[in-house]
This record gives C-alpha cells, structure tokens and sequence, in this order.
C-alpha cells in the first residue's frame, strides 16, 4: 500500500510534468514543495533537474531550517520561501513556483490582476507584486512569507509565480486559474478598457460559492 509520503512525491512529479507540459516553466524552472502531514518536514524538487525526468526518489526531505533530513540531491535554492512560508501559514500544504509567461510578463509592465472572471473574482482577490529580490536568499524568503498571508498568490517581478494550497491540486489549479486571467487581460488590453466585475457582484458570486 502507497504511503502518505509517497502520495505526496508523487503528486508534486505529477504536478511539475503537467506544468512544464503547458509551458508554464522551463526543463530546469520552477520549483515545488510539499509538507508532511502534521510535521515540520517537507518534501522539495531539487536543483537542476530536467522537469520531464522528475522522479519521486529525486525528491528531498528538508526542515524548516533547510536541513537536509532524506535524499542525496541538493534541494532547490528557493527553499528560504518554500518554508518561510509553511512557517506563517500552517493551512498551507503546498507550495508551487513557476516561470508563467503571461503572469510575469505582464507584472514585468506593472499590470495587476483583476478580478475578470468568476474564478478570479472568487479565489484570488488581491494578487500583490513584489520588487525584485534576488533569487535563493533569506530576504526573498522574508518577503514572500510577508506577503503571502491572507493569500493564495503572489507575483514576483522579473521572476515568477508564487502560489499556494490546502494541498497541490488547490495550488496547481491557483497557478492555472493566475495564467488563463493573464492571457484574458493582455488580450482585452489590446482592444480597450477591462471590464471587471462589479464588487457588489463579487460579493454575491462569494456566497453562492460559499466563499
């Protein structure tokens, strides 16, 4: 019988294969965590490994300190937020980083988010945009923990998504639903003004989904 934590690496393989299969990172972007059950541990995709090779045994197992606890690869180097962030949010189980071409490009003009469509409106709210930090440091680590309360996502400028989930099929769908808004927005863009729903609607979308 297939335990907890093999459920867990196998969900986040499956997850970086679908990603890297819709374009949405590069054979060598992005990164994906998971935490243990009831636990201070987590499983991580390594550093440097071509996202359609993925293997579960490729995983490794870090605390929230980045030690090392299973596994022999070197764990990906944005492991400060993948933690930083399972320190603030114990409802969060799943933690998804990817290169989204249309998500990032448009916060590489300032362009946020809105809430255009019923899932927008309902699942992501405020989608904020942080400054750039360099990559794999403790201080984008801080930042990102910051700024992720409250939220499911976040954009870091000239970098990526950041997004997470109760488990990896909330944070992957977060990560789908953040693209197909984009693509939506620049679209509009080129045409006009954006219409987006109105806040009282949003309300009322809110309760019908029992948001």
């Amino acid at each position: 019988m297939e335990t907890e934590e093999n459920i867990l690496k196998r969900q986040i393989v499956q997850s970086m294969k679908i990603l890297h299969r819709r374009g949405l990172m590069t054979g060598v972007g992005g990164n994906a965590s998971a935490r243990v059950e009831g636990s201070d541990e987590v499983w991580i995709t390594p550093s440097g490994v071509y996202k359609p090779e993925l293997k579960p045994s490729d995983l490794v197992k870090i605390d929230l300190d980045g030690r090392v606890i299973e596994g022999i690869l070197k764990p990906s180097m944005e492991w400060h937020f993948h933690t930083a962030i399972y320190r603030r949010r114990i409802d969060i189980n799943a933690v998804l980083h990817t290169h989204s071409p249309f998500t990032t490009g448009l916060a590489l003009a300032d362009v946020k988010l809105r809430p255009i469509t019923l899932e927008a409106a309902t699942m992501l709210a405020d989608v904020p945009i942080l400054p750039f930090h360099y990559p794999g440091t403790e201080e984008l680590g801080r930042q990102v923990g910051e700024a992720i309360l409250g939220r499911r996502a976040l954009i870091l400028q000239n970098h990526g998504v950041v997004a997470v989930g109760f488990d990896m099929i909330e944070a992957l769908s977060t990560i789908e639903i953040l693209e197909e808004v984009s693509i939506m927005t620049f679209i509009a863009s080129q045409y006009g003004n954006i219409k987006e729903i109105p806040p009282d609607q949003i309300e009322l979308i809110k309760k019908l989904y029992r948001i």
